[in-house]
This record gives structure tokens, sequence and C-alpha cells, in this order.
């Protein structure tokens, strides 16, 4: 089975230096890479941090062994100025050469309105404001002179990295919709997407290889990953923690710019669900079947690599899972 299996430590659980703690576990169990959330506030009030990705990646690249890692995912639209990401992301690769990967995605109110003067923007203008910091970063990641670039969202002057990365810059666009997975064909390196299998093949490869041909390329110069939820525990106790905590993102929620609010929501559409509802969107399990099935199923999808993340219970009940049954049986 040539899947790749990675490890999201979310960023929003624990405090930083727990989630450092708990990426070093994953890695030790033997999952091939670590990936993070980077969030100003949490989808939810509930859920406690949201620490800022890049310097937690300066102390993990350092205690971690040669594996790759990765956002999952940062707008590089409006709460970053373009360049200024780029030299974050050009710094780290310098330091630890062809590890770091960029998880995108066009950003939510809850992260970026904040930070933006004016009417929230619509899907398309934020989806071209994120074509443009693409272009941009990419020609500072390479150019060995100063630039200007002039788009229809950003306009800089007069600007070069003199601290470059060594290797290029895997781009994944966070995608789920046909356009936004055309997009990513087209404008990015890769895919990421958090559907099932089903949906993989019916409507996101078939979108992605329409971008990937618009660019010149085919899907052997790309990749597909995945991310899901996979939560090892005692259901009736999961289950309880989702309805307690109110651990629910619930769809049509991205112009939001609120956590309270968007947790009010939360708990109005959990009164909906029952128990066995529950379970099967969190992926709830006491035996390792259910995920090698699972995993099993993205690869013959068309998956390379699927990120495991944990909302509920104890990480490192699922993590012992992987480590003993699941990636024995997967890689």
């Amino acid at each position: 089975m040539s899947l790749a299996i990675h490890y999201n430590v979310q960023g929003c659980f624990r405090p930083p230096g727990e989630d450092l703690a708990l990426a070093k576990d994953a890695i030790d169990a033997g999952f091939g890479g670590i990936w993070i959330g980077d969030h100003f506030l949490p989808w939810l009030d509930s859920r406690p941090y949201t620490h800022h990705p890049f310097p937690w990646f300066g102390a993990l690249l350092n205690e971690i062994p040669d594996v790759p890692v990765g956002t999952s995912v940062t707008c590089p639209t409006i709460r970053y100025r373009p360049p200024l990401l780029a030299q974050q992301i050009a710094t780290l690769d310098n330091m630890y050469p062809g590890r770091f990967n960029l998880g995108i995605g066009v950003g939510e109110a809850l992260n970026e309105a904040h930070f933006f003067d004016g009417e929230w923007p619509s899907w398309h203008v934020l989806a071209d404001m994120m074509i443009e910091s693409i272009e941009l970063m990419r020609e500072l990641w390479t150019a060995e002179e100063y630039i200007t670039y002039t788009g229809e969202h950003y306009h800089y002057e007069d600007i070069k990295l003199y601290t470059r990365p060594r290797e290029p810059i895997p781009i994944h666009w966070a995608a789920w919709g046909p356009t936004s997975c055309e997009y990513a064909g087209r404008y990015a390196d890769n895919l990421l997407t958090v559907t099932g299998p089903e949906a993989i093949e019916a409507r996101i490869l078939p979108a992605f290889k329409r971008g990937l041909e618009k660019a010149g390329r085919s899907l052997a110069d790309a990749d597909i990953t995945v991310e899901t939820a996979c939560h090892v525990g005692n259901p009736d106790e999961l289950v309880a923690e989702v309805r307690e905590r109110n651990e629910f993102i619930p769809v049509g929620e991205l112009d939001n710019p609120d956590p309270r609010a968007i947790e009010e929501v939360a708990s109005e559409r959990l009164a909906e669900l029952t128990d066995e509802e529950i379970i099967e969107r969190n992926t709830i399990v006491q035996d390792p079947e259910p995920l090698i099935e699972m995993l099993e199923a993205y690869e013959a999808a068309g998956v390379d690599r699927v990120i495991v993340a944990n909302q509920l219970g104890d990480p490192r009940e699922t993590i012992e899972l992987f480590e003993e049954a699941v990636l024995p049986a997967v890689t």
C-alpha cells in the first residue's frame, strides 16, 4: 500500500507545548508527517487554544526526524501579507529544506474578516486573491533580483527575499466544490479535501483533472490529500463529550466571524442528530478494522495521503491503535 498516513495536532485543543509532545509521539508511533491548523479564532468558543503555527513549526522541525510538515490550512491573502508569509516559509525551508508543505484555503470570516476593511468578499473574489498570492509567493521564492508585482488585489514594487527556500514549496489547495477543485489543479500543486472516498471518485477527481489539464499537467504531477477525523474510545463517552462541548462544525457558517455564535448554531444542529449519527460523522471506533477499511477505500479512490485528526477523547488512544494495528496493515 502506497498511501501515506500523517497526523494533525490541529492547534486548538492543547497548549502548544503539549501539541509538540503529541506530534513527537505520533511520529514515534509511525505516522509519516505532522500537520497543524492555522487559526486566529477557533471555530468554536469551547476550543481553548489557537496558537500561531509558524513559531511552532520552528520548534517542531528541530525536534522530530526528517518527515514532512504542513498547514491544514493557511489563508494567504488577508491576515497574512503574501510577501511576509513567503518570507516565513522561505526561512523554514532554508533551515529544514524540502520538509514544509503549504496547505492553503480561501479563508473564512472567522479568521480573516477582523483584518479586512469593508464588506466580506464573495468566494470568487477570495479565490482570485489566493491565485494572486500564489503567483506572488512563487515569484519571490525563485527570483534572484528585485521584483514588482501588479495584480487586481496586490501591488508591490521593488521587493525581494534575501533568505530564499532551498527547495520548491509544495502548495496544497483546500477544496471540495467543483470550481475550487479545478482551481487546485490549475493554480496550485496539489489538492487537499475533507470528503469521503465516493465523492473523491465522483466529483473531486474529475474537477481536479480538468484543472491539471488546463495547466498542462496530469495526475502524475500532483497528489490528493484527505483529512479525516478518527477517534478511538468508548462511543458513549465520546458522544457525551461532543454534546457537552458542542464539538460540531456547522455547514454554512463561513461568513460568520464569531466562534460564540457558531457554537450556538452547532448546539442547535447537534440536538437534531442521533448518537449513531454523531458516531458515524466522527469515525468513533474501538477496533482497527473500520479504520483499515476506510484507508483502503481512500487509496482505491486515488488518494495519496490521509491526515488523521482528533477532536475528542485521549488522542494517544487513537495513536496507539494506529501504531499497533492500523499502520502495520496499511503501510
